[in-house]
C-alpha cells in the first residue's frame, strides 16, 4: 500500500525521482537559540535530517519541510513562536529547546490541542518536569515526547552513570559543583519519591561528597572555588554544567592548586572537539558527558557528523535527537499509515523502535526515551594528549570508539606531557 502511495507521488524528471506538485509537504517545526552553539547544532542538524529523508522520498511520499524560529532564550518569544507554528504553518510536529521554554510551550500545546491536534518533541531541556507531568497526566499531555536526556538519567541502574566514578577514575572523595538553574533542581533536591539529593545518592554508592557548592552560569571567575576545592581533600570534581563558560573554567582549573584533580563536566561548549582548541590545550584530561567521539553507532554515524562539521557546526547532546527525531516521526507516520491522526500518530510513536544515526529509539509509558545501550546511553569522552577525544564511558561506548584506549587520570597526562 505504501509503495502504491510512493509511485503516484514521485515523478521522474531529468532522470531524478522528484515530488509531484500535488503533495503538499509535511511541516516540521524548531524553535532553537541560534545565536547559541546548541542551537545552531540542532538547525543544522535538523536541516541534514531533512534533507537525507527527502532524497530518499520523504515520508508517505510527501516532502517534509522545516520551518525554524529562534526563541532567543526568552520565554515569551518561544511561545509566540509555537503557536505560529502550529497555527498558521500547521506544523505536525514542533521541537523545542531549554526547559523553561519547552515547559511554557507544554502548557500551551495543551491549550490548543482540540482544535490544532499535533505533537511535541523535546531537547536540550534536562529537567524532569515535562516527563513527570506526562505521566501525571497522560490524557493532557500524550502529545509530548523527550528526544534527549534528563537529570534524573544520573540515577538510572540502567546508566550506571555513578560507575564512572567508582569503578573507572576510582574516586574516594568528590567535589560537586551545580549550575544554579532549573534544570539542575533535581540535582538539588532530588525527586520527592523518586530519588534522593544527588549528594545522597552519590555517598548511597560509595562517592564520599567532601564539598558542594552552587556555581552562577554567569561566573567568570572560577579561581577562589577551584581553591576551595583543592582545600577540601577532594580527589575528582564533578561540576554539572550546561550554560556555565566552560572555556573559561578550564583554563583556570588547569593553572589552579586544584589542577591535578580529575575533573568531569556535565555539558555545554566542553562536548565539542573544538573545545580543545578553544582552551589552548588547558582541556587537557578534561571529561565530558555526550562528547564528539567519533562513534560508529550505524552505517550513518560518522557521514553525519563529517557533513555536520562542513557545514560549521559540532555534535552535542541535543544533536542526536535533532537528526534522529525526523525519522523517529517518518516510522510512526508510516505505521499509522496516515498523517492527519494525531492520536494514531501516538499510539505508534509508543510501539515503533527507530534507529538510524545513532542507538535505538524507543519510549516508555511516559515518553521518556528507554535507557541504556543499544538504546538511550550516556558516553563521556576524555581529551587527552594533542587534544585527543576519547570515549571512556561507558563499556559498550568506549568498545565502539576506540577499544585500545581508555580513561587516563589527569595527573598521568600532565607528567607525560611535561616530559615531551
Amino acid at each position: 500500500m505504501i509503495f502504491g502511495f510512493l509511485a503516484i507521488s514521485l515523478i521522474l524528471v531529468q532522470g531524478k525521482w522528484c515530488f509531484s506538485a500535488e503533495k503538499e509537504p509535511i511541516k516540521i517545526g524548531l524553535i532553537a537559540a541560534l545565536s547559541a552553539p546548541y542551537g545552531l547544532s540542532n538547525k543544522i542538524s535538523m536541516e541534514i535530517s531533512v534533507d537525507e529523508l527527502n532524497k530518499e522520498g520523504g515520508i508517505l511520499g510527501r516532502p517534509v519541510k522545516l520551518i525554524v524560529e529562534d526563541w532567543k532564550r526568552e520565554v515569551p518569544l518561544a511561545v509566540a513562536a509555537y503557536k505560529k507554528l502550529v497555527m498558521s504553518e500547521k506544523c505536525l510536529v514542533v521541537f523545542t529547546e531549554g526547559t523553561e521554554g519547552t515547559t511554557a510551550c507544554m502548557q500551551e500545546a495543551a491549550k490548543m490541542m482540540q482544535e490544532f491536534p499535533h505533537l511535541q518533541f523535546a531537547f536540550w531541556t534536562a529537567h524532569d518536569g515535562p516527563t513527570e507531568t506526562v505521566c501525571a497526566n497522560y490524557d493532557k499531555y500524550k502529545f509530548f515526547f523527550r528526544v534527549y536526556p534528563k537529570s534524573g538519567d544520573s540515577y538510572d541502574p540502567k546508566l550506571k552513570f555513578w560507575t564512572m566514578f567508582t569503578e573507572v577514575i576510582g574516586t574516594k572523595k568528590l567535589a560537586l559543583l551545580i549550575e544554579d538553574i532549573g534544570w539542575t533542581e533535581p540535582y538539588v533536591k532530588g525527586l520527592p519519591g523518586k530519588y534522593p539529593p544527588f549528594k545522597d545518592f552519590l555517598e548511597e554508592k560509595g562517592v564520599k561528597v567532601v564539598y558542594q557548592a552552587k556555581s552562577a552560569i554567569g561566573e567568570k571567575m572560577f579561581l577562589p572555588t577551584l581553591e576551595k576545592i583543592a582545600a577540601s581533600g577532594a580527589d575528582t570534581i564533578y561540576w554539572i554544567t550546561g550554560y556555565t563558560d566552560t572555556v573559561t573554567l578550564a583554563k583556570q582549573w588547569s593553572e589552579s592548586a586544584a589542577k591535578n584533580l580529575d575533573f568531569i563536566a556535565q555539558s555545554g561548549a566542553c562536548s565539542y572537539a573544538a573545545f580543545w582548541n578553544m582552551t589552548g590545550g588547558a582541556a587537557l584530561g578534561w571529561v565530558s558527558t555526550w562528547p564528539e567521539v567519533r562513534i560508529p553507532f550505524t552505517g550513518k554515524s560518522l557521514s553525519f557528523l563529517t557533513e555536520l562539521n562542513k557545514r560549521g557546526a559540532g555534535l552535542i547532546a541535543s544533536t542526536y535527537g535533532a537528526y534522529d527525531g525526523p525519522w523517529i516521526i517518518k516510522a510512526a507516520v508510516e505505521k499509522a499509515g496516515r498523517v492527519n491522526d494525531v492520536g494514531a500518530l501516538i499510539k505508534a510513536l509508543e510501539s515503533v523502535e527507530v534507529q538510524r544515526g545513532f542507538w535505538k529509539w524507543k519510549f516508555d509509558k511516559c515518553h521518556d526515551p528507554v535507557k541504556g545501550y543499544p538504546y538511550h546511553p550516556t558516553p563521556l569522552g576524555q581529551f587527552q594528549e594533542n587534544g585527543k577525544y576519547t570515549a571512556v564511558f561507558s563499556e559498550e561506548i568506549r568498545k565502539l570508539a576506540n577499544p585500545n584506549d581508555g580513561f587516563i587520570h589527569v595527573k598521568e597526562l600532565r607528567a607525560k606531557a611535561a616530559q615531551r
